[in-house]
């Protein structure tokens, strides 16, 4: 059996574009996905991510609009899965909308990045929004440095720059290899316009600790797997299945 990525699209936000667009497009509004990825190997249930409930993401809206799907157990239901079964989650980073459900999965253990965990429980006042203690704390933390393989077909890449210890995940999905970013970012940062492309290969990421390591993990990873996966795309949050 293959290994086979599920989005679990939980609801969708908008936002600036100019969010996930380096110096561009802060004037043009586009609908982004709280998402959690669910992959599915041959002897493994693992999350990448939990995303957040739309009763918890009340309170970072601040006006933006947001429609609810489903909450993440039933989006687990539907693809025969339920958080007693998941044994493995792949904390890309901790901003908010990327842990919130942590606390729904009390068998799993939470890998994550050592620096990203070390910023999390101190971050820099710039960037203290983008994190809630009360999301990760209870996680049963795996901590880690560096690149490490996960199970067979399935590991993970430091890609700093959103945030100290982002992390993307690289799946084999049977002759290609995806990459789900760890980043947020939204398609066209890895298909620029043409006008662009004569620059920039990639459109930095609007938001980051640091826009030119940001940058160099972007071709880092665009180097590195067969398939992009944003982690804010609409494009593939959508998807039945990416295999």
């Amino acid at each position: 059996m293959s290994n086979v990525i599920y989005p679990l699209l939980l609801g969708k936000q908008t936002f600036s574009k100019g969010q996930f667009t380096y110096f561009m497009n802060y004037d043009h509004k586009i609908w982004a996905p709280i998402v959690a990825w669910y992959i599915r190997t041959a002897d493994k249930e693992i999350l990448v991510d939990t995303g957040i409930s739309g009763q918890d993401l009340k309170r970072y809206l601040f006006g933006n609009l947001y429609e609810e799907y489903q909450s993440i157990e039933e989006a687990l239901v539907k693809r025969g899965s339920d958080p007693g079964r998941i044994e493995i989650i792949i904390q890309t980073h901790l901003h908010y909308d990327h842990c919130g459900n942590n606390k729904l999965f009390p068998r799993a253990k939470v890998i994550v990045q050592a620096e990203e965990l070390a910023f999390a429980r101190n971050p820099h006042p710039v960037f203290r929004g983008s994190y809630n203690p009360s999301f990760f704390e209870s996680s049963d933390f795996e901590v880690i440095e560096g690149e490490k393989e996960i199970v067979p077909g399935v590991s993970v890449v430091p890609v700093p720059g959103h945030s100290p210890g982002s992390q993307a995940v690289l799946v084999d999905l049977g002759g290609k290899k995806a990459a789900l970013t760890g980043f947020c970012c939204i398609l066209e940062n890895f298909q620029p316009p043409e006008k662009i492309r004569k620059y920039w290969p990639v459109i930095p990421i609007g938001v980051s600790v640091n826009s030119l390591e940001a940058y160099d993990s972007m071709l880092k990873l665009k180097s590195m797997a067969d398939l992009i996966i944003p982690m804010h795309s609409m494009e593939y949050a959508e998807k039945e299945f990416i295999a």
